[in-house]
Formats: C-alpha cells, sequence, structure tokens
C-alpha cells in the first residue's frame, strides 16, 4: 500500500513566491534545450515520488467550471493511490481566473519543485503563466481548458500541451451552424476580453465571412465583473444582426443573457465556456433554446471516467473535467515513464505514453499503466476526454463537437443536438 504524501493544499499569500525575476527571457534560462539533470537524482523504478501541480481557477469567473476541475485533477491520484508502489505528492494553486494570480502560482510551484503541472484552464492564464515561468523553469504543463489557437504557435520549447481542442476548430463549427442550422447570413460578437474570446471571435468572424458568405458587423468585448452589460449590447445590436454570439465564461455570460432577457430579437448562439446547466438557476427567464458548440467527450475511457467522478464527488461530470483527469493521467504516466521529476525528461515522455504501439492504458487500467511505465514498459494512453494523442505542437489531434441546447428537462440542463467533425 502507497503512502499518499497527500500536500493537497491552497496555496495562498502566492505574491510571496521565490522566483524573483522570473519573467525573464527564455535564454536567460541555463539548459532549456538541455535533457541533463541534476547529479544525483533518483531515476527510475517504482520507489520514488511523482510531483504534481495543479493549477485551476476555484474562484473567479471560472469557479463553477473550475472546481469540478480541480475535483477531476484530483481524482487520478485518489483513484490510484491505494493500488501503486508509487507515491504521489501534489499540491493545488487557486488561478482566480486572473493572468496576475496565475503567473504568481505558477512561481510557487516551481519554487517547491513541481516539474509538472495540471493546467492552467483559463487560455489568457495559460499564455501568461506558461511564458513568463512555466516555459523558463523548463516545467511541463498541460491544460484541460485553454483553447486559444496561440497556445499551437508558441516558442515552449516543447512543454506545453493541452488536452483541450483548439478554437481554431470549433470557430468552423460555429459558423456552420449559424449558417446551415439556424439560417443567418448576419451575426455580430460579445466575447470576453481576453486572449480566448478574442480569437474565437475573430476565427469565428473569418470563418462566417468565407466558408458561408455572411457578415459580422460588430465584434464588441466584454469586461468581466460588471453589473450590467447593456452598453455593450447596444453596440454589437448598431446593424441589426440576425445573429448574436455570445462567447464567455459562466458569470460575465450569464450576466449577459440576463441583460438581454427573454424577448431578445436575435437568435443567440454560445460557445463551450457557457456550456453551463447552473445558468438556468442564474438568469430569470427560461434558456431553453438557446444553442451553442462545445469540444465533445468522447474517448475510449468516457464512461469508465464517469463511474468514478460520479462516486468520488456525488457530482455529475462537468465541461472540461474529462479533459482534468485525462490532463493528469498522461502527466503521471510521462513522470513514471521518465524515472525522475525533470521537466525535460517529462516533456519527452507525454508523447511516448499517449501515442505508439505500448499497451493499452484506459482510465479502468491507470493504475496497472503507471507501473508499467515506472518499469520502463511502454504505455499508450486512450483518455476519457478523447484517445489524447498529441501532435507536434502538443494538441490534441482529435476533434469532434456537440452541438447542444439548454433544456431543463433533459438530464442535467443540456441537450445534445448533433455531433459534428470540423
Amino acid at each position: 500500500m502507497s503512502v499518499h504524501l497527500n500536500r493537497r493544499k491552497l496555496l495562498t499569500g502566492l505574491g510571496g513566491a521565490g522566483l524573483g525575476g522570473f519573467a525573464g527571457c527564455l535564454s536567460s534560462v541555463p539548459g532549456l534545450d538541455s535533457n541533463d539533470i541534476e547529479d544525483g537524482s533518483d531515476v527510475g523504478g517504482t520507489d520514488r515520488t511523482l510531483r504534481l501541480g495543479i493549477m485551476q481557477p476555484v474562484s473567479g469567473d471560472l469557479e463553477t467550471v473550475g472546481k469540478p476541475m480541480r475535483n477531476a485533477a484530483e481524482l487520478p491520484i485518489r483513484q490510484v493511490e491505494d493500488e501503486i508502489s508509487l507515491d504521489i505528492e501534489y499540491e493545488v494553486v487557486d488561478t482566480e481566473t486572473s493572468p496576475s494570480a496565475g503567473v504568481q502560482g505558477a512561481a510557487a510551484l516551481v519554487d517547491e519543485g513541481y516539474p509538472m503541472v495540471n493546467g492552467p484552464a483559463a487560455s489568457d492564464v495559460t499564455l501568461q503563466a506558461t511564458q513568463q515561468v512555466l516555459i523558463p523553469y523548463r516545467t511541463v504543463c498541460c491544460s484541460p481548458g485553454a483553447t486559444t489557437p496561440t497556445i499551437t504557435s508558441l516558442n515552449d520549447a516543447g512543454l506545453v500541451f493541452r488536452t483541450a481542442v483548439s478554437d481554431s476548430l470549433q470557430a468552423v463549427v460555429l459558423a456552420d451552424r449559424a449558417a446551415n442550422d439556424l439560417g443567418h447570413d448576419s451575426a455580430a460578437t460579445l466575447y470576453a476580453n481576453n486572449d480566448y474570446g478574442w480569437q474565437l471571435s475573430q476565427a469565428f468572424a473569418r470563418s462566417f465571412r468565407s466558408d458561408h458568405g455572411g457578415t459580422v458587423s460588430e465584434q464588441v468585448p466584454l469586461t468581466e465583473e460588471q453589473d450590467t452589460y447593456e452598453a455593450a449590447i447596444e453596440r454589437v445590436r448598431k446593424n441589426d444582426p440576425e445573429l448574436l454570439v455570445v462567447i464567455g465564461y459562466p458569470e460575465t455570460g450569464g450576466q449577459v443573457l440576463r441583460d438581454l432577457g427573454a424577448d431578445a430579437p436575435e437568435d443567440i448562439l454560445v460557445t463551450d465556456g457557457l456550456q453551463d446547466s447552473d445558468l438556468h438557476d442564474q438568469v430569470d427567464y427560461s434558456l431553453d433554446g438557446i444553442r451553442g458548440t462545445a469540444p465533445l467527450v468522447d474517448g475510449p475511457g468516457t464512461e469508465t471516467f464517469t463511474e468514478l467522478f460520479e462516486d468520488a464527488y456525488d457530482a455529475e461530470p462537468g465541461v472540461f473535467t474529462p479533459h482534468s483527469y485525462d490532463a493528469s493521467a498522461v502527466l503521471l504516466l510521462a513522470n513514471a515513464y521518465a524515472g525522475q521529476n525533470d521537466g525535460t525528461a517529462i516533456r519527452n515522455a507525454m508523447q511516448a505514453v499517449a501515442t505508439g504501439d505500448g499497451e493499452e492504458i484506459t482510465p479502468e487500467s491507470l493504475a496497472d499503466g503507471i507501473e508499467l511505465a515506472a518499469r520502463g514498459d511502454p504505455v499508450t494512453y486512450q483518455g476519457a476526454s478523447s484517445s489524447v494523442g498529441f501532435d507536434e505542437n502538443g494538441d490534441v489531434t482529435d476533434a469532434v463537437f456537440q452541438y447542444w441546447e439548454f433544456d431543463e428537462s433533459a438530464d442535467g440542463g443540456i441537450a445534445e443536438l448533433d455531433r459534428v467533425s470540423s
């Protein structure tokens, strides 16, 4: 029976992290491209400790999404702790859905020697935390929720992975549904004022115009934590669009929906960040019939993950929770296979445990997979969210999307309408 080094605590006072000057350039970090490790480091075998940092938004605009994602990130550890001979030490930081808090949290984890991180979740938090801290300090990260296309082209030394699907693909599906299902040729967007919102709004506009001959009259940013978005709504309605695309998170998006009201003359289409059944209780009119797109959860281990999550937390999985489970699972497998708590070695093992001809490992057999990987045996992880195959940019290659609508009568308040390949 393993001794679980349960260091799960929410770090506070992150501003005191000891990485002075962590915003420096990559070239200032010695050995960034080296495979060397410190002399005397323990390498390989099943008598060692795997160390995992978890960065999720337990507060802020993504709180309702982030808490279940945090739980899903911890679930693989809870699942295997009594079944494997290796110890697992982990730490949780709250990114607060804030780039500055994310940077501070990343610095705290790196300062404590964590070589790999599940997260961050939000795109803008991921961009700042990776570029300012995780990449310079050779820390592998796997984001379960950052979907901005910007991540694909990061100069990241191969250290940044994600189980979430890029929004460059979601935008194509979003535009197709706007034109071919809802039948509109004019639209406008209201988007979260960050990289996720801006990039998805721009990608939707490009696809809607070029692929469907539509017009996008306005693209209006939404600042977080506003009491009302009536001014933004007035701007976006300037040219009387037939369709409003709302891109954001539950707190901001919920207020936008409240301000739009039940008698909005436009159709409304939303994205994955608003696929939250709690919005039924936050808006004082029925959301039934409002439609959206989201990456589809359709991995070989989906059913097993759902059962594990419900048993552990007495709640149904939410948006991005399977992706968060997979991020932790593949990081743990890579650490075990690498044989050391070293970011560069773990980076080199990520592709090895996610692709190839090794023994197939699913959420059901994760404990066996970690033991096999620790012995140096090849394994291939097949996940809950997808098959989790990474391309050369660290992006997952599976891209099937769910077309859904709010429906209070449906299980979980969300009804699937269709499945669409990008």
